[in-house]
């Protein structure tokens, strides 16, 4: 019979162990209840559940690329960066609602932002007296072509 009992306490206490996760399982369903009815009527909107925040997440990295800035469907500006997430609050001067970017490797950021400039001349980057700025002009980009064309 002791046996038997200490089985039974064993049982019990394994019991008693899942009535309590399941109490905080409810309390916290129950709270998250009542953040989701708080935020529907402040904000009209559902909050994510962890899993949904986590689900949709992004594999952090810093990125280096030529940026594009956009205001109202048009590029503004062709910017570089070898850190876009850190550049981009920088131009609070321009005005821009949007932003784009295409990665880069470092050492072709010169290259590939003059390319952009000079292919999509955005009016940020041109100065007062009309003159275009990009790290290259034209002429050396070509130049830059040149060697890539012989060697194919």
């Amino acid at each position: 019979h002791v046996a038997e009992r200490e089985a039974m306490a064993l049982q019990a206490d394994s019991l008693y162990q899942k009535i309590k996760a399941m109490e905080s399982k409810l309390a916290n369903l129950e709270a998250l209840g009542a953040m989701q009815n708080l935020s529907d009527k402040i904000t009209g909107k559902a909050l994510l559940r962890h899993d949904q925040i986590v689900e949709s997440s992004r594999p952090w990295q810093q990125s280096s690329g030529v940026y594009f800035l956009i205001s109202e469907d048009k590029i503004v500006y062709v910017g570089q960066s070898v850190n876009i997430y850190a550049r981009i609050p920088s131009h609070h001067d321009k005005k821009f609602d949007r932003y784009s970017y295409v990665p880069c490797k470092p050492h072709l950021l010169n290259i590939l932002e003059s390319l952009y400039i000079h292919c999509l001349q955005p009016k940020l980057n041109f100065t007062g007296n009309g003159v275009l700025i990009a790290p290259f002009t034209l002429s050396k980009l070509l130049e830059e072509a040149t060697p890539l064309e012989q060697s194919t």
